[in-house]
């Protein structure tokens, strides 16, 4: 194990893979120094994306680390699971990762070889996602035109329904938008893409293909807070 500070890439997926097959409070505290130094580098990491995203996204304002990064301890008061989590998230959206609002997400997870980025709205929320397929069903061509946002990314169609919901037109040229119970565009990585020099530069630069996908969105979200609080 290095020193607590100067932490690098190679040490955050060093300990979260660590972690993931030690995950108990006895071998936590015994490398606490070492996940210090790495927790600096996450927070520095996730500030730097915050920054760089600020740069073409104007409604990014006033977020503090606590509202785009996770905590490492798992909530046990409800739960029968391990102490930490073992994988890393940070997510830029605005008002913070809280709100109800679509944003960019970067999910690093050793363990599991599970690496990406993706942006858009993940929240079940029934007036949000009438909000959102209302926008489709009389903006389906630009709904159409920012989901598709280049090469790498895709269309994530997970947990989506079989039908088209009977309240919206089977026929419309954009009808299998209605199915989407979330709206994400993801794109897989790996560990020579989060080890290259200037990750941060590099995840922005992609994130900033999805833009205008999460700004149409967010027009969705806020014409479901102002009219249905």
């Amino acid at each position: 194990m290095k020193a607590k500070y100067g932490a690098t890439m190679a040490d955050l997926l060093q300990f979260y893979a660590d972690l993931a097959v030690n995950n108990n409070k006895p071998w936590f505290d015994k490398h606490k120094d070492f996940y210090l130094g790495v927790n600096e580098f996450k927070d520095n990491l996730a500030m730097e994306i915050y920054q760089g995203l600020q740069q073409f996204d104007k409604d990014l304002t006033g977020l503090s680390i606590r509202d785009i990064t996770y905590r490492i301890y798992q909530d046990l008061r409800f739960h029968d699971r391990p102490p930490y989590k073992s994988w890393v998230g940070i997510y830029v959206a605005k008002k913070g990762k809280k709100s109800p609002y679509a944003g960019y997400y970067i999910h690093i997870e050793p363990c599991e070889n599970r690496y990406f980025i993706c942006s858009g709205l993940y929240r079940e929320d029934k007036l949000l996602l009438k909000s959102v397929r209302e926008d489709i069903l009389v903006n389906g061509k630009e709904f159409d035109r920012t989901i598709r946002v280049g090469k790498g990314w895709e269309i994530d169609w997970d947990g989506a329904l079989k039908r088209v919901p009977n309240e919206y037109p089977s026929d419309d040229k954009y009808s299998e938008y209605f199915k989407l119970k979330h709206f994400l565009v993801i794109k897989d990585i790996d560990e020579d893409y989060l080890l290259a020099p200037n990750l941060a530069s590099r995840v922005c630069n992609d994130f900033k293909a999805t833009h205008s996908f999460v700004k149409m969105l967010n027009n969705a979200v806020d014409f479901a807070l102002e009219e249905w609080n």
